[in-house]
């Protein structure tokens, strides 16, 4: 009886080291979500960080269709974990919702319109779980705490500078902006038609690379804080609904997750 279950607990062991030997990190490497041109990173073991980013760059380079790349924008360049789709599309839709009838039953033509071109600017983007990690190879090469090992699937996005901000929430028209050197989150608020009923003294501010501070808007508050190309600007709906809080929170939770 015991030489049984020691071969039982042989095969067990060898059944459990095959599934780890072949449990391979897949790695999709492109400039942007919507690029043409895309690059993938099979290892049959998990890899650090510092392989993926040094495989990336190598074969970005041999597969670039310009013969003078521009350089990578680090501060935007995201990790995402692809295995959340499901869960991220399931939030977002979620989200677009709580849109749709957020102030269906009030006489707010502008709110509704804020709502509208919000909505439409979620469902023609894409979101994945972001990985909040320096990815910048000078940096990640030189600490071993910056460089974890990475196992499942995952997009890499390396994109180039951004000439834009994006203004999103409390406005009649949320989009792109034009980046202006050391404009403030109050101008491009300004810009982009803030709603009357919003009487808000803070923005929100997320960089590019997920970071998110909250910027003082008010005459009496005003702060200057630097804000990066392909940064986002976030205004929340205020002093109509109870629930607008929560409802804030959810789209910046989503928004931090953005796949440039």
């Amino acid at each position: 009886m015991k030489p049984l279950i020691q071969l039982c607990s042989a095969l067990m062991l060898l059944i459990c080291n095959l599934q780890l030997s072949h449990a391979e990190t897949e790695v999709t490497v492109a400039q942007s979500v919507y690029s043409n041109s895309t690059v993938s990173l099979t290892y049959v073991s998990p890899p650090r960080l510092v392989q993926v980013i040094k495989d990336s760059l190598s074969n970005a380079q041999l597969s670039s269709e310009q013969s003078n790349p521009l350089p990578i924008y680090w501060l935007g360049a995201g990790l995402y974990d692809a295995s959340t789709e499901a869960a991220l599309l399931t939030q977002r839709q979620q989200i677009l919702n709580a849109l749709k009838t957020q102030y269906s039953d009030m006489g707010k033509p502008d709110h509704i319109q804020a709502l509208k071109t919000l909505a439409t600017w979620i469902v023609n983007n894409q979101f994945l779980q972001r990985e909040f990690i320096p990815l910048d190879y000078d940096a990640i090469r030189l600490k071993e705490e910056l460089n974890p090992l990475l196992q499942g699937k995952y997009l890499l996005t390396l994109p180039h500078k951004p000439q834009d901000v994006l203004v999103l929430g409390a406005v009649t028209q949320n989009g792109s902006q034009p980046f202006v050197v050391r404009q403030n989150a109050s101008q491009y608020i300004e810009n982009a038609m803030p709603l009357k009923a919003s009487k808000n003294s803070f923005a929100w501010l997320i960089q590019p690379d997920g970071e998110i501070v909250k910027y003082p808007i008010a005459y009496w508050n005003q702060q200057h804080i630097d804000i990066a190309p392909g940064a986002i600007i976030y205004l929340d709906f205020d002093g109509v609904r109870d629930n607008e809080p929560a409802l804030n929170q959810q789209i910046l939770e989503l928004l931090r997750h953005w796949i440039r």
